[in-house]
């Protein structure tokens, strides 16, 4: 890489903690000045993501950073490995909404060649809309339950591990008793926590699935509670549903 005009060549090659030193001493010039809070800026992220955020993206994950869904997050894991990838997931939430296919694929790949799956798993949650429901099923576990941030850190933990089988993902062509079944067996597995996520049709058709089984008894009488969240995408108006299923006894 050229360095712009008036930068030594050498400049280039500087770590962050020698940038900043050298931003501390007062002494560069001002191309060197700019040039230097641009690496900064740049091997900050990368330490952050793991990778370099487009500027747009970047912009976007400094909003991100700012929202009440984030801020809810860091108070409930505080500086944990994956915060940052919770942001991720928050953002790529809104690019999914605005039918960036392209963008959420390059973070993936990304984000899979720093973390692996673990973390392209939050991304996921992100991109179905599951996230902002897990977030809001944590923030109200840690106020009720008074649990510190290393507690809500292994929830979060744990629901990142187990996932794949933690989660159903309903689709309308699978129909309502398929749905009702699936639940119940999860309950009588039992799993501590499980989500069911819907969309659309499907979404609606979970809703009545989840209120039979509600009006019947089969989730209280299993010693279970569930929260709904739910979240419409700004492109195409669709509502995302995200159930969270509690073991309370």
């Amino acid at each position: 890489m050229t360095p712009p005009p008036g930068v030594p060549p050498e400049f280039l090659d500087k770590p962050l903690v020698e940038l900043l030193k050298l931003i501390a001493i007062g002494k560069l010039t001002k191309d060197t000045l700019k040039e230097a809070k641009k690496r900064i800026k740049e091997r900050w992220e990368t330490r952050e993501y793991g990778f370099t955020p487009e500027p747009e993206l970047a912009s976007g994950l400094q909003k991100t950073g700012k929202s009440e869904a984030f801020r809810r997050m860091k108070d409930c894991i505080g500086n944990h490995s994956y915060l940052s990838l919770v942001k991720l997931g928050l953002r790529i939430a809104e690019l999914s909404d605005n039918g960036r296919v392209e963008t959420i694929a390059k973070i993936k790949n990304d984000v899979l060649n720093k973390y692996g799956m673990k973390g392209v798993r939050i991304l996921n949650m992100g991109s179905t809309g599951v996230l902002q429901g897990i977030i809001r099923y944590l923030s109200d576990l840690k106020i009720e339950q008074n649990y510190n941030q290393a507690d809500m850190a292994d929830h979060f933990d744990k629901i990142i591990e187990k996932w794949n089988e933690r989660t159903i993902f309903h689709k309308s062509s699978e129909g309502q008793k398929e749905l009702k079944l699936r639940i119940i067996s999860y309950m009588n597995t039992p799993h501590e926590l499980f989500f069911v996520f819907a969309s659309g049709n499907a979404g609606d058709q979970a809703k009545k699935a989840i209120a039979t089984l509600n009006n019947k008894d089969e989730i209280q009488k299993r010693g279970y509670r569930f929260y709904l969240f739910d979240r419409k995408e700004d492109m195409t108006g669709r509502v995302l549903f995200t159930w969270v299923f509690e073991k309370t006894s």
